[in-house]
């Protein structure tokens, strides 16, 4: 039986209890002692208010951190203040750009070796990707900062910053006791996520690209690098790009240059081909994928799903969760999602574009409450965040560009919950809601649900050739030929609906947090 991802802070606290103690040498796997284990340039082995080291490879014993055999370790590495006074860190994490500050990530000094990531998804629990042990931690807020307390001092500190596979690791060169230490000063640089794996650990990320929609560029001008864009599987990167839409029909997307392969034919074809990937994303293609006919793609996307799969589907994707361009539902294989009850949403205009008016937005309310009339914690950290990126209009509300009448959610869908929807809704409108999304396995706990989909009823990026909002240049703009991707993508920074999406990728790529929670506290230290 396969172990289901547990987000409540009790796993947290499972976590912490999990650690080792006492001194030891460096460890097998990611190292996490940056020093050289010299008392004399890494610190000092004093213990109490003579401040200390990273316990791996010191020996704490012959300082003053106490008696050998008597977990002497923390004595000897966290200073003894005097009052209410600690060793703190401060901090902002960003995106892999350095442009938007990132909501959510965990930032902790560790204690033990960083555990070696597995490729793909799993519902293993989220512990497994980190440490054993931890000396101290901090989570970042919607503004991205964050403030570890009672820190260890010394120097040559290892500092981790860390959203699901996300992960890099700095080492901060000195870190002075009983004050405020603020990171950027002393790395004499913004904290980011990686941009490559040469900077640290990415998840990997399958993207079905489309003629109608340009989702293939949001990793770039979130900040990572081209180099990590590879065609298909290929394990030299990160990005996994897929054409989408019929091979030579008019729906298809973009290529990288060797060409990728078919995403019908070697992306959502097999749960093998999906579940090596921890999060896909599909690109609207601009029209319903008819070619589905007589395929097991929705019975495919669930299982990967159910694994522990991420999802993110543009527009036409709607076919993957209704009967898309049969009215009578009696396709074969059955979709899965037809059946459910309560149904995911209600479907509206699904053979045609339902188009509103590509010409001009309209202002997208953040839903900050869950079906039932509770607070929805993380739509309310998504709608102060794009306040903190400047993405909000004077109403406090998200302009959105090229929305679509499609699905509808409201209170009576308990399985699904809404982010975003069009408000006041435009006369003729009968489905409003722009975000929402479910979580996998359909009827367990929340505890034990560890697949998410999001499905979009907008265009993002606007598609190939199509500005994504006035005065903003497009992707692949020669036209005339065959969209390769990177290359074609527009070097811009992200456009307000953009940051909405790198907000909830972050979110789809993490530790899956049960609407019903509030996201997860620093990792307990030991």
């Amino acid at each position: 039986m396969q172990i289901r991802w547990i987000i409540a802070l009790s796993a947290m606290a499972a976590l912490a209890a999990a650690g080792v103690n006492g001194c030891s040498s460096k460890s097998a796997g990611a190292s996490v002692n940056p020093g050289n284990g010299d008392a004399s340039e890494d610190g000092g082995g004093g213990g109490g208010d003579d401040g200390g080291v990273m316990c791996t490879g010191f020996d704490c014993a012959n300082g003053e951190g106490g008696a050998v055999g008597v977990n002497p370790c923390p004595t000897c590495q966290i200073p003894t203040c005097g009052g209410s006074t600690t060793t703190t860190i401060t901090g902002v994490v960003y995106d892999p750009a350095g442009a938007d500050p990132v909501y959510n990530v965990q930032v902790y000094v560790p204690n033990s070796a960083l555990p070696v990531f597995t490729q793909g998804v799993s519902c293993q629990s989220c512990n497994a990707l980190y440490p054993a042990s931890v000396l101290a931690s901090a989570v970042t807020g919607t503004d991205g900062s964050f403030t570890i307390s009672k820190a260890p001092a010394g120097a040559n500190i290892p500092l981790v910053i860390q959203i699901g596979k996300w992960r890099r690791m700095y080492t901060i060169p000195s870190v002075d006791k009983c004050v405020n230490n603020d990171a950027k000063t002393l790395l004499n640089a913004n904290l980011t996520l990686p941009s490559s794996a040469s900077e640290g650990d990415l998840p990997d990320i399958a993207i079905s690209t489309g003629a109608a929609d340009s989702l293939e560029c949001l990793p770039l001008r979130m900040g990572v690098k081209a180099s990590e864009y590879v065609p298909g599987a290929s394990t030299s990167g990160h990005i996994h790009i897929f054409t989408g839409g019929a091979s030579g029909a008019a729906s298809q997307g973009a290529v990288t240059s060797p060409p990728s392969p078919q995403a019908y034919t070697n992306l959502w074809d097999s749960e093998h081909d999906l579940n090596i990937n921890d999060a896909v994303l599909f690109s609207c293609e601009g029209q319903p994928t008819a070619y589905l006919s007589g395929s097991d793609g929705s019975n495919t996307l669930l299982a990967y799903l159910n694994n522990g799969g991420r999802v993110f589907a543009s527009h036409y994707h709607f076919s993957w969760f209704t009967c898309g361009s049969d009215s009578t539902c009696s396709e074969t294989p059955a979709n899965p999602f037809v059946g459910l009850t309560p149904p995911l949403a209600t479907w509206s205009n699904t053979t045609n574009d339902a188009v509103l008016n590509d010409n001009v937005s309209y202002p997208t309310s953040i839903v900050t409450t869950q079906p039932g009339g509770a607070m929805f914690a993380e739509g309310a950290a998504l709608k102060t965040w794009l306040g903190v990126v400047d993405a909000l209009d004077s109403n406090g509300d998200l302009d959105v560009w090229y929305a679509r009448d499609n699905s509808l959610v409201t209170a009576t869908n308990t399985t699904s919950q809404a982010w975003a929807a069009l408000d006041p809704v435009p006369s003729g409108v009968t489905a409003s809601t722009q975000y929402f999304s479910f979580d996998t396995p359909f009827g367990t706990s929340a505890v034990e649900q560890c697949g998410r989909a999001v499905y979009s009823d907008l265009h993002v990026s606007g598609g190939p050739g199509v500005n994504a909002m006035p005065g903003v240049t497009p992707d692949y703009q020669a036209g005339g030929g065959i969209d390769i991707v990177p290359s074609g993508c527009a070097n811009r920074a992200l456009t307000p609906q953009e940051k909405a999406l790198e907000f909830m990728l972050f979110g789809l790529t993490s530790c899956l947090v049960p609407v019903s929670n509030t996201p997860p506290q620093a990792i307990p230290p030991q």
